[in-house]
């Protein structure tokens, strides 16, 4: 049976994982119910993993006790490599000005942009097109190597569970260095918000957990993106061969499934056309995007802030959600 597990620093700063034992918070200040785990709280999300497979009974019982959500971090620990892809969802390849995607579109985050549901955000020095995606995290169980092919038979034997993501993204760094660096826009520090639970899973829950896991994203207290994992346009079984013929991952790493429609960057004709004809102009082309893109409306400002929510809709299960204040540099 699928447990919501947590990672937080207790009252004198020593990590450790617990099962959520209370509904799952949405807000900093949320009191919640937590079960501490018998293992050590330094262990990393894959050896946790490992744990819950080999030792299921160790999640079943525990003294709980009430801890502030303030206090959780990251339930994906900063030794994962992350892998994110783009342009998943129809809604959102369409405002890129990609209205037929032909090509599963991936890359890679640092692992040190993860940061904890409820921390700031901090926008960095120089950038002004800083940008939301909420998205689901795939969390792996298991070795992914050259030999495997994964269908919807088999694919919990690879997938342990989700996490709620927030792929922030600085879009004039992403279009304006030499020849684009989605990696460097996409990879400051706190630019992956992960959780508050890990929603840990057994082999036989997953297929049809991620067909049906619902996220959104609210801006300033308006809902700006809202989509269902049955729209994704590469599938997590798909995805998952694709990047076994590229790359080894291995328990404990994710991928970022990509998010729906309602970013604020948007793909007009003249960003288009910039990048075309600017592509060897690094500073014209920045400039120029960012004209262009401030078009749009205003990017993500100190001060303001993001919720972010999961719910599995095939279980009927609320899976918390993140709350953000974007913070300057």
């Amino acid at each position: 049976m699928a447990v919501m597990i947590l990672r937080y620093r207790d009252e004198a700063g020593v990590l450790r994982w617990g099962r959520l034992a209370s509904q799952p918070p949405t807000a900093p200040d949320d009191v919640i119910e937590v079960v501490d785990l018998a293992i050590d709280g330094n262990l990393s999300t894959g050896e946790l993993i490992t744990e819950f497979d080999r030792n299921p009974e160790v999640f079943e019982h525990g003294q709980s006790k009430q801890i502030k959500a303030k206090s959780l971090q990251s339930p994906v620990t900063s030794d994962a490599t992350l892998v994110c892809q783009g342009l998943n969802y129809a809604d959102h390849a369409a405002e890129a000005g990609h209205h037929e995607r032909k090509q599963n579109l991936l890359f890679v985050k640092a692992s040190s942009s993860l940061s904890g549901p409820y921390d700031d955000i901090v926008r960095p020095a120089g950038v002004e097109l800083l940008d939301y995606e909420v998205e689901v995290g795939i969390v792996l169980r298991a070795k992914l190597g050259t030999s495997a092919s994964v269908d919807n038979s088999n694919i919990g034997s690879y997938v342990a569970g989700v996490v709620l993501c927030n792929d922030v993204s600085a879009r004039d760094v992403m279009f304006s260095a030499s020849f684009l660096q989605w990696f460097q826009g996409k990879s400051y520090r706190t630019f992956c918000p992960a959780g508050p639970v890990l929603y840990l899973m057994t082999p036989s829950e997953v297929g049809a957990t991620l067909e049906n896991l619902d996220i959104s994203l609210t801006y300033q207290g308006v809902q700006r993106q809202h989509a269902n994992t049955s729209q994704l346009i590469y599938k997590p079984a798909e995805t998952l061969t694709q990047i076994a013929s590229i790359m080894d991952l291995r328990a404990g790493d994710m991928i970022l499934t990509g998010t729906p429609g309602g970013v604020i960057a948007q793909g007009t004709p003249k960003l288009v056309e910039t990048l075309k004809t600017q592509l060897l102009d690094d500073a014209r082309r920045r400039d120029e995007i960012r004209v262009e893109m401030k078009k749009l409306g205003n990017f993500l400002q100190p001060g303001e802030t993001l919720s972010l929510t999961m719910h599995d809709l095939h279980a009927g299960i609320d899976l918390g959600g993140q709350y953000s204040l974007i913070a300057e540099e």
